[in-house]
């Protein structure tokens, strides 16, 4: 009984203080963000295919280098199913797994004058690649420009709800044309 009432105790006393030491604490430097997202991709250029759209899993991880700055790293999978038609006819399916990766930086924006606990505004760009394991072929991969923007809930000091858009722009097998593949996600923030 004493080791309970001893253990409540602390646990108590550790939970008060909590909110004074995160006050007291330097800035968190460091997120790891899992998060779920649906992929929009489109025509692949100069071949008869299209990538349905679909599901993505990924993370990302960034480094706070001040309030407003951070440098991060992401990278997400999805596998989609890939149409081919010819004269308008439907003539082959199979699936294709889809990968992005990029690095780059974001700027965080809070507005002033509203309220207090206003939501940032999230503007990131980077540098990253688009790897495509399309059926029957082998594997393309293209240099990617991601650009994004997304905002957080902060629940607490170290919890956040991130949601934003991606936008994955790369030269389809070197020179073959522009693809444009627009992501929403949703995931959780958390800082160390």
């Amino acid at each position: 009984m004493k080791k309970r009432t001893l253990f409540a105790t602390a646990f108590l006393a550790l939970a008060a203080a909590a909110p004074a030491m995160a006050q007291q604490s330097p800035m968190q430097r460091l997120s790891v963000e899992p998060y779920v997202g649906y992929g929009f991709f489109g025509s692949l250029p100069e071949s008869n295919s299209r990538l349905e759209a679909g599901v993505a899993y990924g993370g990302r991880v960034a480094f706070q280098l001040s309030p407003q700055w951070a440098a991060f790293g992401n990278a997400q999978r999805s596998q989609v199913e890939q149409r081919t038609e010819t004269a308008g006819v439907d003539v082959g399916r199979g699936d294709v797994n889809v990968d992005h990766w990029a690095a780059g930086v974001e700027f965080s924006y809070a507005p002033r004058g509203g309220a207090e606990g206003m939501l940032p505004i999230v503007l990131e760009a980077g540098l990253g690649q688009a790897r495509y394991d399309l059926a029957g072929s082998a594997a393309e991969s293209d240099l990617a420009v991601k650009i994004g923007a997304s905002s957080a809930l902060r629940l607490s000091p170290n919890l956040a709800i991130r949601y934003g858009v991606d936008d994955y722009i790369s030269n389809f097998r070197g020179d073959q044309g522009v693809v444009n593949q627009i992501f929403a996600r949703v995931g959780a923030e958390l800082r160390f």
